[in-house]
């Protein structure tokens, strides 16, 4: 338990109490970290089961973007830019990382956020229930499989250890347990575009991910935010189009 107490508090906004951040532990919470996105996927179907009743879709969907957000403290959202911004600088891999560890946001983080934004409030507005509740998980079980199979790229950093946990069997068998209960439950719902949305997303951050590494020789704990943003907007992609191809 204080390890995922760790785990949330390192992840969320969530206030956490009675927990002792042990650093030599946190890396082994990467395999809990799917779990911190059942946590959001639940808060944000209960808060748009109140808001449907009294808005839109669009702007409910406004409101539950704003309210994973907060959730999240725009931890992911940051490591997004400054992947960007590092990544489509087209420098070496030194002067990339540099550019990364910038606190300033330059021009490719600002479009890639306000890509990013768009996304995911129109897609959100079109997905169902049970999209919405499964695409902060999603992010989350990208951030361990993005983990398994990469390098670190910086010499020091809890994305480190985190790399090092996910390459570990009992991390991969977290890993298979999701994605196939969540391939069941698509089942067993009728929303069987979930699975090719699944597949789809998997495959795409796979590409992206493996791009990273030969440019970095690995990644940072910017790109693992990076590939859960990107990779939750792929699946509600893809889940809105796979909707409509089922």
């Amino acid at each position: 338990m204080n390890r995922f107490k760790m785990i949330l508090s390192f992840f969320s906004t969530i206030p956490v109490k009675n927990y002792d951040f042990i650093e030599a532990e946190l890396g082994k919470g990467i395999r809990l970290v799917p779990l911190v996105g059942v946590l959001f996927g639940l808060i944000l179907v209960s808060l748009n089961t109140g808001i449907s009743l009294v808005l839109d879709k669009e702007a409910g969907a406004f409101l539950i973007l704003l309210v994973y957000l907060f959730l999240t403290g725009g931890l992911h959202f940051d490591g997004v830019a400054d992947t960007s911004d590092g990544i489509f600088s087209y420098r070496s891999k030194e002067r990339i990382l540099e550019i990364m560890k910038d606190s300033r946001i330059g021009a490719f983080g600002v479009i890639s956020l306000i890509v990013l934004f768009l996304g995911d409030w129109l897609f959100l507005s079109k997905s169902t229930t049970f999209v919405m509740f499964l695409f902060p998980i999603i992010g989350r079980c990208i951030a361990l499989f993005t983990c398994r199979i990469s390098t670190y790229a910086r010499n020091e950093g809890f994305g480190s250890q985190f790399i090092i946990e996910a390459k570990k069997s009992n991390s991969l068998f977290v890993l298979i347990t999701y994605v196939l209960l969540i391939c069941v439950s698509s089942v067993l719902l009728n929303e069987i575009a979930i699975i090719f949305a699944v597949c789809i997303t998997f495959i795409f951050i796979t590409f992206i991910t493996k791009r990273i590494n030969q440019k970095l020789d690995g990644i940072t704990g910017d790109v693992i935010g990076f590939t859960i943003e990107v990779s939750q907007l792929c699946f509600l992609i893809f889940a809105v189009i796979g909707e409509r191809l089922v």
